[in-house]
């Protein structure tokens, strides 16, 4: 028998899949991948000593405290031991504006979504969040205003990956819950 489920129902499994299916999925679909692997905030290691990187980085962390509201001690917890290149101040702002205008974010959702997942904003906007947002609403019809609900009680699901994550838990639920695609 196949059943359909509204998408508030299916948004909401997704979600909670999404966030703590690892406990619920049998092993084959288990995926033990660091959710961050994409963070640029701080120098590589071979640059950390480098001045113009201490100073860039002390001023990508004022600005995320000063636009933001993000505390020192968020910002240390979710941006640790980076083992890549520094993002210009220029280059976060234009992330952030993109993203903003991207999900039509008003300014408070704006800082909500940064002081819960910093992070996002070490990702490529056209090679790294885009393609996960089209995912995203394209998979699960989404519409925009659903997107936008999604991606801001859940930011860090642009963190994982739509190969080697999203989908195999997608395809999981799919034919657990015997539904058919919308």
């Amino acid at each position: 028998m196949t059943m359909r489920i509204t998408s508030t129902l299916i948004f909401t499994i997704c979600i909670n899949v999404f966030a703590f299916g690892a406990a619920f999925l049998p092993n084959k679909y288990v995926i033990n991948e660091p959710i961050h692997s994409s963070l640029t905030l701080f120098a590589s290691p071979s640059k950390r000593n480098d001045v113009e990187s201490i100073a860039t980085i002390s001023l990508n962390r004022q600005w995320l405290i000063a636009r933001f509201g993000c505390t020192e001690e968020r910002l240390d917890q979710m941006l640790p031991h980076s083992q890549y290149d520094i993002i210009e101040g220029s280059d976060l702002k234009d992330r952030a504006d993109w993203l903003q205008q991207r999900l039509d974010l008003s300014e408070s959702q704006m800082k909500k979504l940064i002081q819960q997942y910093p992070v996002i904003l070490a990702k490529k906007p056209e090679t790294n969040v885009e393609p996960k947002l089209k995912y995203l609403q394209s998979r699960l019809n989404l519409t925009d205003a659903k997107l936008q609900s999604v991606v801001t009680n859940f930011p860090a699901l642009l963190g994982y990956s739509i190969d080697n994550n999203m989908e195999p838990k997608l395809e999981y639920l799919q034919s657990r819950l015997n539904l058919t695609d919308a």
